[in-house]
């Protein structure tokens, strides 16, 4: 039978190395501890929410805070990201870029803007002309680097956004530029109005024109140059009536007389399509 042996004691030497070790851990703990604890968490105060710019595709808002560290050691901004809500939607997720310095017991401005999209808000067209604002809601997270890791200061904020205007149509008028055997050469006056603050940018026109029940012209992708804040424009579009195909309706304008007059179609402004369905019985004028 082999002899039973008893397991080794451990040497002094290793006993108080472990123990050495162990009190190295506790005393990093510690001072992890106490330096959290002396790292006050820096604030982030809501000052200004601005309208950068509105126009039919969108809005870009500005927001300014102000950061504040009340700590007598200098921190850095790590991070900013932020999320904008419309009407109870998500529609926006973004970054403001880093490397903001923040001065020991000072305070520093934090400013970014934010685009909004009109046609990434569910439902938008819905509200176009029906209110003159939209809710929403601003929220995010600032990461401040200090000795002891990121802290994480939230924002949040909620407002109005004001909602653009479609612009206005309408017939203006029917003018006769000459008359031959043959045909009647008009011009069908479209009227555009701007009842916005901004200027509405160029854009187009897809079109059918219809005289007396007759289609007479058809364009496609027609330009229109930008229209002033509250301002208006006219569109003057050639048509020409034909004797042989629409004679009475030819002979009724020639002689001045009031005739129906259609235009079925679609205007495009800053990428913002508008269907066009106007229709006015109008009086042939010189």
């Amino acid at each position: 039978m082999a002899p039973v042996t008893a397991p080794l004691a451990p040497r002094p030497s290793a006993r108080l190395a472990a123990v050495a070790a162990l009190l190295a851990l506790a005393g990093c703990a510690e001072l992890g501890q106490l330096a959290s604890a002396a790292i006050r968490k820096p604030t982030l105060t809501f000052e200004a929410a601005t309208l950068e710019g509105l126009d039919l595709e969108g809005v870009t808002l500005g927001f300014r805070y102000r950061l504040d560290n009340p700590n007598a050691m200098g921190l850095e901004l790590a991070r900013l990201g932020y999320a904008l809500e419309v009407e109870g939607q998500h529609v926006v997720d973004g970054q403001m870029k880093n490397g903001v310095r923040i001065p020991a017991n000072g305070s520093v401005p934090v400013t970014f803007p934010v685009r909004l999209r009109f046609a990434d808000v569910p439902g938008f067209a819905s509200l176009v002309g029906a209110r003159d604002s939209v809710a929403y809601r601003l929220t995010g997270t600032a990461g401040i680097q200090t000795p002891v890791g990121v802290l994480d200061v939230p924002l949040s904020y909620s407002g109005q956004v004001p909602v653009p205007r479609l612009p206005g149509f309408h017939l203006a008028g029917l003018e006769v530029r000459s008359v031959s055997l043959s045909d009647v050469a008009l011009e069908v006056k479209l009227e555009i109005a701007n009842p916005n603050r901004f200027p509405l940018p160029a854009g187009r026109l897809d079109y059918g024109v219809q005289v007396g029940g007759h289609e007479v012209v058809r364009a496609y992708g027609r330009g229109v140059s930008t229209v002033a804040p509250g301002g208006r424009q006219v569109v003057s579009i050639p048509v020409r009536l034909s004797l042989a195909s629409a004679g009475r309706a030819a002979a009724g304008v020639a002689q001045g007389g009031p005739v129906d007059v259609a235009v079925k179609g679609q205007a495009s402004f800053g990428g913002v399509p508008i269907p066009l369905d106007l229709r006015a019985r109008l009086p042939a004028g010189p």
